[in-house]
């Protein structure tokens, strides 16, 4: 096969649409042959007509400049060993990759070695290497690229055509970074690539080239086959243009320094263009000017995962985007000083600083210069920061002589950081946040830049503490996070109800009653088992009624109108990549969710527990959890896991804390059993007991997790671990007040319940006639737990308790002859619910 210019490969088929798309592809994804075939694999499965632009394989570009280098420094034999690496690269790319019938590729392989031999032992004796001949040297790395990818492309079964650079892309020059024409090689690429395009020719062009003004081949710079790629979807009016590289597109910092920097979806070319020039390794900001004023999208794509979405650069604006999009740096700057009085008030003194670098080829990336006019400070990159002074100082001699001048001074080991956003421009507080997150860090600013455009904040810091700098501003706006970038601090908290069951539901009702308590938070999220709705403003009253009335009726979360279908893992992984406001999650469940509030804590979610099962579950469980919260910095208040709406919690928290020493806990801890107990001393059945307190909403469910006594072994158990012990469950015994049944179906237990009534009745009896009741009593001390069914003398306080009251007696070396008596309501969904409320508030206003 013979790919010059002007020969179609395969059959002639019928004409297609004349918008092609263009597909470049870099040194990373031509990196060996299994690249290559994937490369060959994505060009087949986008649509035709297409056309693809080829960087030099991967560290054949690099090869080429150290050939020059060497040649020019007179090490012949080692610019030879680049030569020979050159041809040995692309010979094993063939066999590798085409194996047998390769003769001609092989041959320009070995031809355009021959070449760069010849040229490597000229420039060896000469010690001097043109940009001319620096660009023919350059330009063998894509031409041979080019060619092998056609080849593999042609062996699929695509028709191909190679098509030499100089032919399409025009520039004005000069070698060595040639400026493309825009109007010519729109002409020319359109005249030689449309009717290959219409005959469904698949294009090859080697990348990073152009013809120079005097005929010659000239390279166009960094960036340079990403500028081929964009400069033909502009002559070609493409659909899209796609460059396929290592990354997986754009994100809002580099993530070598800040792990949790996140892909952007869309971004504006202007903004792109910043981040370019900020330090942005993916894009070279000369890649973008063919398209800025026109509507061709240009994405960015992981060639390792072609079916990502990647980042979309374009010039539509996304409607309710977040202020403060990414951020970028320019590491290796050094910040050079012009200063004294003799700036002050004279005109034309920034334009001699400024021309006097332009003329030497000095970049600046910064400039700043106080409204006093008595220092310009601006800076370069460090390699360059030497001669800039020396420039500066010849250029202002006379004024330095003269005294009306300081000098020139130069700060080395510096580095810029550019807060981008096209958005940022009339939104207030932008800068103050960045200059707070800095200040937290330690991180000292030397100079700061800001166009009137504000799309661009930027800031010189040490470079020491730039890392550290760019990891504080991506926290400090949340950018991590969906929704990010805010340009305002929102106060109170997002909270997330975990949970609309009959505590739930209660929560839910409550919070509408007097909305006017609950205004630092803001309900963004209910969930249930089947899916989510969310909100992130905060949910209306209106709204919490209507989600609990559906959950009344029966409703899963996930068949009304708006909601987010998935399980709760799904739900609060989605939410915790968004940018939430000290968010606080309540978990109303009775399942073991200690995994999913790890997750959570690990984000640094605070936890407010109805559910006592996270705290009374296994203990490595519940020790993972604790350790998360510690290591997020979130906090966990758990009131209604013990007393419901009783600060039991509370109160053991508070002598703990100020250091009395807890003897034991005693106390009835079940609302349940306190009503079913009461009710049996009272002379009531046993079974219409149950069945009243189920009805009212005091028991789980199944109200055999009440009487059975595990529901009062896991408040001991909750108890028991703040005292320090590692209990389970499983290491106490537990009186049950199931007397059979234990393994049926909830309904058939409660039919057979009334066969249980003359039992209960004779205890109760046997009981009174003690003078006694019967009691359902939790004891707790540092090194030993009990739960059990108790005749407790009616003198004693907990005889006098009566229905789902609840009480904690403390004894501790502070309240040891006269012990601290907690009592109240210990029952009941509204009675839970408060707990849970009066734990979130306490969050919330913390």
């Amino acid at each position: 096969m013979d790919f010059q210019h002007g020969e179609w490969y395969r059959a002639r088929m019928p004409h297609a649409p004349s918008r092609p798309g263009i597909h470049k592809f870099g040194g990373a994804s031509l990196a060996d042959a299994d690249a290559i075939r994937g490369a060959v694999a994505i060009i087949r499965s986008r649509p035709s007509p297409r056309v693809v632009v080829v960087s030099a394989l991967a560290g054949i570009t690099d090869l080429l400049v150290d050939l020059v280098t060497r040649a020019v420094a007179g090490d012949a034999d080692g610019a030879l060993q680049a030569v020979s690496a050159y041809r040995r690269v692309h010979h094993a790319a063939v066999d590798a990759l085409l194996g047998g019938s390769t003769d001609e590729l092989r041959a320009a392989i070995d031809s355009a070695s021959s070449e760069l031999e010849a040229l490597a032992r000229s420039l060896a004796v000469l010690r001097e290497a043109s940009p001319r001949v620096r660009d023919h040297i350059g330009a063998r790395g894509e031409r041979l690229s080019a060619r092998l990818l056609a080849a593999a492309l042609s062996e699929s079964g695509d028709k191909v055509m190679l098509v030499e650079p100089a032919e399409i892309i025009i520039t004005d020059g000069p070698y060595g970074g040639a400026s493309p024409d825009l109007a010519a090689t729109r002409t020319a690429a359109r005249r030689v690539l449309l009717p290959l395009l219409r005959k469904h020719i698949t294009v090859v062009v080697p990348g990073f080239l152009g013809r120079a003004p005097d005929g010659g081949t000239a390279t166009l710079g960094r960036g340079g086959s990403d500028l081929t790629a964009t400069l033909l979807g502009r002559a070609l009016d493409a659909t899209s243009v796609t460059l396929w590289k290592d990354v997986p597109g754009l994100l809002t910092a580099d993530p070598r320094v800040v792990p949790d920097a996140r892909l952007l979806p869309h971004v504006h070319v202007r903004e792109a263009a910043e981040l370019a020039y900020y330090g942005a390794k993916v894009l070279h900001p000369r890649a973008l000017l063919p398209l800025a004023d026109r509507k061709i999208p240009l994405f960015l794509r992981p060639f390792a995962t072609p079916d990502a979405p990647g980042t979309e650069i374009s010039t539509r604006r996304d409607v309710g985007r977040s202020p403060v999009r990414s951020l970028s740096a320019v590491r290796d700057q050094a910040l050079v000083t012009v200063s004294g009085s003799g700036i002050l008030g004279v005109p034309g003194m920034a334009a001699r600083t400024f021309g006097a670098l332009q003329a030497e080829g000095i970049s600046v990336s910064l400039i700043a210069q106080a409204s006093s006019e008595y220092t310009i400070d601006f800076t370069v990159p460090a390699d360059t920061a030497k001669h800039a002074v020396a420039v500066l100082r010849h250029a202002f001699r006379t004024e330095i002589a003269q005294g009306e001048l300081d000098g020139v001074e130069v700060r080395g080991r510096i580095a810029v950081i550019a807060i981008v956003g096209l958005g940022m421009a009339g939104h207030p507080g932008i800068a103050a946040r960045v200059f707070d997150a800095l200040a937290d860090g330690g991180v000292n600013v030397v100079a700061i830049a800001q166009g009137s455009g504000e799309q661009n904040i930027s800031v010189a810091v040490d470079a020491a503490q730039v890392s550290e700098g760019l990891r504080r501003i991506h926290s400090a706006f949340q950018l991590g996070k969906l929704g990010g970038g805010q340009s305002h601090r929102r106060t109170g908290c997002d909270v997330i109800l975990l949970g609309a069951g009959t505590v739930g539901r209660a929560v839910l009702r409550l919070i509408p009653r007097r909305p006017e308590r609950f205004t630092a938070v803001r309900m963004v999220a209910v969930v249930d088992r089947s899916g989510a709705m969310i909100d992130g403003a905060g949910m209306t009253t209106r709204t919490l009624k209507a989600i609990a009335a559906a959950k009344e009726a029966g409703e899963a979360i996930a068949t009304l109108s708006g909601a987010t279908p998935g399980t709760p893992a799904d739900i609060l992984a989605q939410l915790s990549q968004r940018a939430l406001v000290r968010p606080i999650v309540i978990d109303c469940t009775a399942d073991d969710t200690a995994g999913l509030l790890t997750m959570v804590a690990d984000a640094g979610w605070d936890v407010v527990l109805a559910n006592k099962k996270p705290l009374a579950g296994p203990w490595p469980r519940t020790a993972r959890l604790r350790e998360a919260l510690t290591r997020g910095g979130g906090r966990l208040r758990h009131e209604a896991t013990v007393g419901a709406g009783t600060p039991i919690i509370l109160a053991v928290e508070q002598l703990i804390a100020t250091g009395d020493r807890i003897r034991s806990l005693e106390g009835s801890l079940s609302g349940t059993l306190g009503v079913v107990l009461s009710g049996l001393d009272a002379g009531e059945p046993f079974s219409e007991v149950v069945y009243r307190a189920l009805r009212e909403g005091y028991t789980e469910p199944d109200p055999r997790d009440d009487l059975g006594g595990i529901d009062v072994a896991r408040k001991a158990i909750i108890l028991a671990r703040m005292l320090g012990q590692t209990l389970e469950v499983g290491d106490i015994t537990i009186d049950s007040l199931v007397r059979r049944g234990a393994r049926a179906t909830r309904e058939a237990w409660l039919a057979d319940l009334p066969r249980d009534d003359g039992w209960w009745r004779a205890r109760a009896d046997a009981a009174r006639a003690k003078n006694h009741s019967l009691r359902y009593v939790a004891r707790v001390t540092p090194r030993s737990v009990s739960v059990q069914l108790r005749e407790m003398p009616r003198s004693h306080p907990l005889s006098q308790l009566h229905g789902s009251a609840n009480q904690l007696v403390i004894s501790s070396d502070r309240y040891h002859e006269s012990p601290l008596v907690i009592t109240g309501h210990g029952a009941g969904p509204e009675g839970t619910a408060t707990g849970v409320l009066a734990d979130l508030l306490t969050l919330a206003s913390a």
